[in-house]
């Protein structure tokens, strides 16, 4: 077999596809230990309920991670099979927004006080000398 000048290119590649094969093992690790800590907190109770959830047993996280649920039928399972109104949810009557005019018309009483204590403090003799 002749190696010409595709050698250093297919070494690189194969170098290349090994350092990726290794990150995702690393990362196929990892997130296996997520899952198990996971598991671990959604782990059932004597009673057989979940103590993280606060919630009577099958816990759905923990039904999730072993996948005997799909993440649908969590979801139907959390909402009793309602759907939510989203019409009814934005036609909700929203606070007027004042003007403009109305917001700088209105008084400020904390402003003015800053202000006059500003204008109207006495200036120290080192500060009056490097004006």
């Amino acid at each position: 077999m002749r190696f010409d000048k595709d050698t250093p290119i297919l070494s690189a590649m194969i170098a290349e596809l090994g350092r990726a094969r290794e990150e995702a093992y690393e990362e196929a690790a990892a997130l296996s230990r997520l899952l198990a800590d996971i598991e671990a907190l959604h782990e059932p109770d004597g009673n057989g309920d979940c103590p993280t959830c606060v919630t009577t047993s099958p816990c759905l996280t923990h039904l999730l991670i072993r996948r005997e649920i799909t993440v649908e039928q969590a979801y139907a399972s959390i909402r009793d099979h309602v759907p939510i109104d989203l019409v009814a949810a934005e036609a909700r009557q929203a606070p007027p927004v004042p003007s403009l005019a109305q917001l700088l018309a209105a008084p400020t009483p904390g402003l003015d006080r800053f202000f006059d204590a500003l204008l109207h403090a006495p200036v120290a003799a080192d500060q009056s000398a490097s004006l």
